[in-house]
């Protein structure tokens, strides 16, 4: 295939691919986590105890835990029991009607791969997982207290792909996609939570 291509485009394609490697993957595997949240283990590390796949993203919310949590079972895990998702509005953002706590161990989560809880203590430690034939890929989430009724919110992503194809496969399309989702959701339960203070 390459001895086709000019050399030129050659050249452009190694360092686009030499770039991503060596300065967005990075950043995007570790966006807006220190070097202890990075390194610090977390609850649902021991489910997927080898990952080939590892990101751990953060971000500060100005609110309190409790109120991120909200938010986050109802966006971030899609989950609330008998209650339609709420459409997205604009200006100020009124908290979940009810607080979700018929969520527990083994439920499934609504709109997503089918990712189901593994641990859960409200309003800190959210723990999923979703096990097929191409990996098991589980997600973690902490929230811890800061000063001045803060929250510092926590996603770890870990994945452990399945040999052949299939699994090569799916490692490669969640190394950007993995990414693009839960930046998105963080920001949006960051946006949620501090519009409704």
């Amino acid at each position: 295939m390459f001895m086709f291509m000019p050399r030129s485009l050659f050249r452009l394609a190694v360092g686009a691919a030499a770039g991503y490697l060596l300065a967005v993957r990075p950043w995007h595997l570790r966006w807006g986590a220190d070097d202890r949240e990075v390194h610090a283990d977390m609850p649902g590390d021991d489910l997927v105890t080898q990952p080939q796949y590892q990101a751990t993203r953060a971000i500060t919310v100005e609110a309190p835990p409790a109120a991120v949590w909200a938010w986050l079972v109802q966006l971030g895990g899609g989950y609330q029991p008998d209650s339609p998702p709420r459409p997205a509005t604009s200006g100020h953002e009124e908290p979940p009607a009810r607080e979700p706590q018929d969520l527990k161990v083994g439920d499934t989560m609504r709109g997503g791969p089918g990712f189901v809880v593994e641990q859960i203590e409200p309003p800190r430690t959210l723990v999923m997982a979703v096990r097929n034939e191409d990996a098991t890929t589980t997600c973690s989430v902490s929230l811890r207290d800061l000063e001045d009724g803060r929250t510092r919110m926590i996603f770890r992503v870990r994945i452990r792909a399945q040999p052949g194809v299939r699994g090569t496969t799916y490692l490669a399309m969640q190394d950007v996609g993995d990414f693009l989702t839960v930046r998105r959701q963080m920001l949006t339960i960051k946006e949620r939570a501090e519009s409704a203070r």
